[in-house]
């Protein structure tokens, strides 16, 4: 029979009891519920081919979030920080980008009932002022400060032993690396043509600056010679580690596969560059070749 586990509530889970070590809590699952049905409500009814992707987008959002805050994944990370690297990994570099290219804030909205859509509306003018003013200051590189702020605070000692040991505070914690991941690769991969989304080149340059700061923190926190985080001082012994291995692990996973997702999307923006220049090259040449056929 599966447990319901509350985000780090209780003790951390030992192995034989890991698979029944589910988060259950209602109000997370009524939130992803209510999410896929208000988009699927809401969402354009026509068979474009970037409506379809932005549908896939959303849903693999919704499991990506699922899996770091609804499987057993969640209670292991109250025993080992390898596994609450894994979480904000997921966070990071998969829930985040993938909420940015889905770009469902519209779609949301419409399939919201008619209540939440006045009050959001009524809202939306109230802060409209605030809107412009955050507009103004929240450049690429604001965005990228501020989410690089994020993930270093969350990753001192203190804050992160205070996540660890307070529900909300880690639910808190949680929040933000989403908020400011989704609002980073909403610079970089957000809907075309979106006035947050800078040029490929731009983007490239801010993919390589937060894997490197990334790499950076791993590599501080994987050559540690002593455990950061207190949290972990009697918990990590039932799955074979001590709390510096343990502390090491989390940092590869930051360093191997984080940095493997960065290396990806950059390589991509790479390919979608050369291909809009190549485009645009073409198409200047037909224009040319027009004009000298009329001459």
């Amino acid at each position: 029979m599966l447990t319901v586990v509350l985000a780090h509530a209780g003790q951390p889970p030992q192995p034989h009891d890991l698979w029944s070590a589910w988060n259950l809590s209602p109000l997370l699952l009524t939130g992803l519920v209510l999410a896929w049905f208000a988009y699927r409500r809401g969402r354009p009814t026509g068979r474009r081919d970037a409506d379809v992707l932005r549908a896939r987008c959303f849903a693999g959002a919704l499991l990506a979030l699922a899996i770091a805050l609804v499987t057993p994944l969640d209670a292991l990370a109250e025993a080992l920080a390898s596994a609450h690297m894994v979480q904000h990994v997921v966070l990071i570099l998969v829930a985040a980008p993938l909420l940015a290219l889905s770009a469902p804030s519209s779609a949301l909205l419409r399939g919201s009932p008619l209540a939440v859509r006045r009050t959001t509306a009524r809202w939306r003018r109230r802060l409209r002022p605030v809107d412009r003013s955050l507009r103004t200051v929240g450049g690429p590189v604001t965005v990228w400060l501020l989410h690089v702020a994020v993930v270093w605070l969350w990753h001192a000692s203190v804050p992160y032993d205070a996540a660890v040991a307070d529900p909300w505070l880690h639910v808190f914690e949680h929040a933000t690396f989403l908020v400011t991941g989704v609002w980073f690769w909403r610079v970089i991969i957000g809907a075309r043509g979106g006035a947050t989304r800078v040029p490929h080149g731009l983007g490239i340059l801010l993919v390589f600056a937060m894997a490197m700061q990334s790499v950076f923190l791993s590599v501080i926190m994987t050559f540690a010679r002593t455990p950061w985080y207190t949290s972990y001082a009697t918990t990590t012994q039932p799955w074979g580690l001590d709390p510096l291995a343990d502390q090491q692990l989390a940092g590869v996973i930051m360093w191997v596969p984080a940095g493997v997702i960065y290396l990806g999307v950059a390589l991509t923006l790479m390919a979608v560059w050369l291909r809009d220049i190549d485009r645009d090259t073409d198409a200047g040449h037909q224009v040319r070749t027009a004009v000298q056929e009329r001459s």
